[in-house]
């Protein structure tokens, strides 16, 4: 399928979903938390514009990304201690082709995304 197929039939899927209706209440939601927490509520509205583009241009990394999140956020919440986080993300089989200066670089990659996110689900969660 041509890729202005696919945005027009993604956009009508959000337009019959009511997904522009959801956004503005997550939005409305997160500018009264970031009122609370003395932030910006301009920086926040930003952040969920940037999230929202990525969302509708970069579908399938944006799927990804919050795939990821939503592995961070398990971890994070969990009541078991996990002592490498940053093993229990990385797709091992990806791993095991890799050379020793691809590991390192796969897992500085990593580390970088997960700090990322937590800082996303501190910011988000207080």
């Amino acid at each position: 399928m041509s890729t202005l197929k696919e945005y027009a039939k993604r956009a009508k899927e959000r337009m019959k979903n009511g997904f522009w209706e959801q956004a503005k209440a997550q939005l409305a939601q997160e500018k009264q938390v970031a009122a609370t927490l003395g932030i910006s509520p301009h920086k926040i509205a930003e952040e969920q514009h940037r999230k929202l583009q990525r969302q509708i241009y970069d579908y399938d990394g944006f799927c990804e990304e919050q795939e990821f999140y939503n592995k961070v956020v398990a971890i994070l919440t969990s009541t078991e201690t996990v002592s490498n986080p940053l093993m229990r993300l990385a797709d091992q089989n990806y791993m095991a082709k890799l050379s020793p200066e691809q590991k390192q670089a796969y897992i500085q990659k990593l580390a970088s995304k997960y700090r990322t996110a937590v800082e996303r689900y501190n910011r988000l969660h207080g």
